[in-house]
């Protein structure tokens, strides 16, 4: 698996992890991310370190004019167009917040549904007719059951995890991998803070890590680090009854 990839959130810990990976394998570079500069340089690192082409956008998730005409400018960003997309970025407001504020959970799924979901379609309507490609998106194990602690994230995830789904079933038959990545907590900016000394806590090589081995396998979902599937597999399979009794 070779060619250009855009990776949309790029400034996230998890995202540049995961596009020194792909750099390392040789894979062109696409970052797009709402600091420019950051992804400029990121690019120009990676870039001078693997001797691979990569190029930088500005992008703001919470614009829908960004959001639509991303992937068009990621596939003229280099020469040869694009190969693969990654979708790697969210909103997750507390739960509490969101109770009180309902802009904040809304604004989380402008960003978490809307946004995703339209350069995911923008991205399939591109490469369908690519065989050997991929979409990339990354939802979390919160979507797999309705936890009090963070059902409104919870909900958003679910909402992608199947839509991932779908659009594996879609492109699977025209050759394009659609790889579900459903990663627990893992060390970021987004959760710092929210599970000190969790021995869970993921960190962003190890999920990097496990999202080249699906993709080079032809994987449609992947739980990282590897623990959480059981783990979920048990959750999913409580009783509602039960369920609710537990602190989470």
């Amino acid at each position: 698996m070779t060619g250009n990839v855009l990776v949309a959130g790029a400034g996230s810990t998890l995202a540049r992890a995961l596009a020194e990976g792909l750099a390392r394998r040789g894979h062109g570079l696409v970052l797009a991310a709402r600091d420019a500069a950051e992804a400029k340089r990121t690019a120009a690192d990676l870039g001078l370190r693997f001797r691979v082409p990569a190029a930088a956008l500005g992008f703001d998730a919470r614009d829908a004019g960004a959001t639509a005409a991303l992937v068009p400018q990621a596939e003229a960003a280099l020469p040869g167009g694009l190969a693969g997309v990654v979708v790697a970025f969210a909103a997750m407001p507390d739960q509490e917040e969101i109770e009180r504020d309902r802009t904040a959970g809304l604004a989380m799924i402008d960003v978490n549904v809307r946004s995703t979901m339209a350069i995911l379609e923008s991205a399939a309507a591109l490469l369908e007719t690519r065989p050997g490609s991929f979409l990339c998106a990354f939802s979390s194990v919160a979507g797999d059951r309705g936890r009090r602690k963070n059902y409104s994230y919870g909900a958003t995830k679910a909402a992608l995890s199947t839509a991932m789904e779908g659009l594996s079933a879609r492109l699977a038959p025209k050759g394009v991998t659609v790889l579900c990545v459903k990663p627990g907590p893992a060390d970021s900016a987004m959760t710092w803070g929210l599970f000190p000394s969790s021995p869970l806590l993921a960190q962003p090589d190890t999920v990097a890590r496990d999202i080249l081995s699906a993709l080079a396998r032809g994987r449609s979902v992947v739980y990282t680090p590897w623990y959480w599937r059981p783990v979920m597999a048990v959750l999913r399979a409580l009783p509602a009854a039960v369920f609710r009794r537990l602190p989470i």
